[in-house]
């Protein structure tokens, strides 16, 4: 497996993974997380440093990303989504791009990510409830699954997070 950043030409595999992942019940309907990303792509907060894909030989089999959100209007990278191809999962990838985009953030000396996700998935890769932290969600019912991953304590900022506009929230 190799691990690099995503480039433009990458971007149909990465939607027919992320579709893939989060398929529901009927294949057929687009998973939202399919059109968020193609908004993420185009939206000022998008960074390509933080736009990772995982492959197998020539293939993508998986790819995460983190885009700018704000704190108070400091910036603070958000994370998500995270997908993986279906006959990839549980076999290490998912935790191979966490911790690129995890080695990436602190390299670039940022002071933490953000994510809206499951605690009993995420805390195995350092996320903690964000609000204990200071960091607060849009969206006050988003509770415990409102998470931080901290890499420098001193200045992470505190107060309201704002995602990346095509979130919404």
């Amino acid at each position: 497996m190799r691990i690099r950043p995503e480039v433009f030409d990458d971007r149909a595999a990465v939607y027919a993974i992320t579709h893939a992942a989060f398929a529901g019940i009927d294949p057929m309907v687009e998973p939202e997380e399919v059109g968020l990303l193609q908004q993420l792509f185009e939206c000022d907060q998008y960074d390509n440093r933080f736009s990772i894909v995982a492959l197998d030989d020539t293939t993508v089999i998986g790819h995460v990303i983190a885009t700018w959100g704000a704190v108070n209007g400091e910036p603070l990278l958000g994370l998500g989504p995270l997908a993986v191809a279906p006959e990839y999962q549980h076999r290490g990838v998912g935790s191979i791009l966490m911790q690129e985009i995890h080695d990436r953030a602190e390299q670039e000396s940022i002071s933490g990510i953000v994510l809206l996700g499951a605690p009993g998935y995420y805390s195995r890769f350092g996320y903690e409830a964000a609000q204990p932290r200071g960091i607060h969600p849009s969206v006050p019912s988003w509770g415990e699954h409102f998470m931080v991953r901290v890499f420098d304590d001193s200045c992470l900022p505190s107060g309201d997070y704002r995602y990346a506009k095509p979130f919404g929230v």
